[in-house]
């Protein structure tokens, strides 16, 4: 199987169809950019198995949260990091623990962007649960 195939496959397992929606917006607008994070970002880090999901969830959040990310990355990561596994009470501690080392503005902004994407993975949770 190709990089970029194994991309597809790893972002519907860690993200489920709304990630894969998200990754088909960038590819309508920017097929090199989507290319680029199917074949290296999902289907090269993302696939090699010495982490597992939940470690690699873990990494990515205090990654996005240390860089101060304000937007789509970090919410798509939330849920995602929900989807693998990750407990409310854990990520709530990972942007507590994040705050010590990268200051409280940029924990704070993290714990408003994690209360809405925790809110809308329940609501889409429910919408699955529903259509089942």
């Amino acid at each position: 199987m190709d990089k970029r195939q194994m991309g597809w496959n790893k972002i519907r397992e860690i993200a489920g169809e709304q990630g894969v929606k998200t990754m088909e917006a960038v590819q309508a607008y920017s097929p090199r950019l989507a290319n680029m994070a199917l074949e290296f970002g999902y289907g090269d880090i993302y696939s090699n198995d010495t982490l597992d999901s939940r470690q690699r969830a873990l990494i990515t959040l205090s990654s996005l949260i240390s860089q101060g990310d304000h937007g789509t990355a970090l919410i798509f990561h939330f849920k995602a990091a929900l989807k693998v596994g990750l407990t409310k009470e854990e990520i709530l501690e990972l942007i507590n623990h994040c705050s010590g080392y990268v200051g409280f503005p940029k924990a704070i902004s993290s714990l408003n962007l994690f209360q809405q994407a925790y809110g809308e993975f329940e609501n889409e949770s429910e919408e699955v649960s529903l259509s089942e």
